[in-house]
């Protein structure tokens, strides 16, 4: 019997189940994972932290909606498009994101423990589906954060558990 059943990633939890393991990730596990990350550290800089991501969603949109306003098209043809070229790369190299992945249908757990300030701690998991091999990315908490080594550990050791 395995004794992590769940681990924290950037935008929610993974848990795991008999036969998978369910990724419930939102916008509100986000922004809930930032809150208590960042918010209720406590330090000055990581509270400033918080609210460069909470600012960064509005002031987007307003940069959008005054690109628009004022005309600007091509510079946002350029990053809607820029965008759009980076998700279809993704899709190519075989990335997807289901909620769900049959214990069974994995093939590997390849974890890359990151760099601070740099890239943050991730875990790929390659699974099958049908006669299609296909990953899944999967971000782990910020390593500025307080639980972001343990999140790490904890991740690899409950695909260690199952055998992977």
């Amino acid at each position: 019997m395995s004794s992590i059943e769940s681990f924290p990633t950037k935008r929610g939890t993974a848990c795991f189940s008999e036969d998978c393991v369910h990724f419930d990730e939102s916008l509100s596990g986000y922004i809930q994972s930032l809150y208590q990350e960042y918010w209720q550290s406590g330090t000055w800089w990581h509270n400033g932290i918080f609210v460069g991501y909470i600012l960064a969603l509005p002031i987007g949109l307003w940069w959008t909606v005054s690109a628009v306003r004022g005309g600007d098209f091509l510079l946002l043809g350029i990053v809607a498009g820029l965008m759009i070229v980076l998700w279809l790369v993704d899709r190519v190299r075989g990335f997807r994101s289901p909620d769900r992945i049959r214990l069974d249908t994995i093939e590997e757990v390849s974890a890359t423990d990151g760099q601070k300030g740099l890239t943050r701690p991730r875990l790929i998991i390659t699974y099958t589906e049908g006669e299609t091999t296909y990953r899944r990315r999967v971000n782990l908490p910020s390593l500025y954060t307080s639980s972001g080594e343990t999140a790490y550990e904890r991740a690899r050791t409950a695909f260690a558990e199952r055998g992977f």
